[in-house]
């Protein structure tokens, strides 16, 4: 993952689950529609609770859950994130 300031996230779309998870994520200074949340550590059903997990955090911030992928050659799994 890149470094997860917030100018980095704004230009990627993108946020670990970690960063969300830790409530050090920023939602203020996003200023985009879309968000991918992924995860990259553990085994792959850790990642997808994590990702999951930080959707649902998310959820009152006005996002909603509107897909997720697993990468097998990355080992990652990601939440694409859609605010209504």
């Amino acid at each position: 993952m890149p470094p997860e300031d917030a100018q980095t996230i704004a230009e990627t779309f993108q946020v670990s689950a970690g960063l969300v998870l830790s409530g050090h994520f920023d939602l203020s200074a996003y200023p985009h529609r879309h968000l991918a949340v992924a995860a990259d550590r553990g085994f792959w059903f850790q990642r997808l609770a994590q990702v999951l997990a930080a959707a649902d955090m998310l959820t009152p911030a006005g996002f909603a859950l509107v897909n997720t992928i697993e990468f097998t050659d990355g080992n990652a799994v990601c939440a694409i994130l859609r605010r209504g």
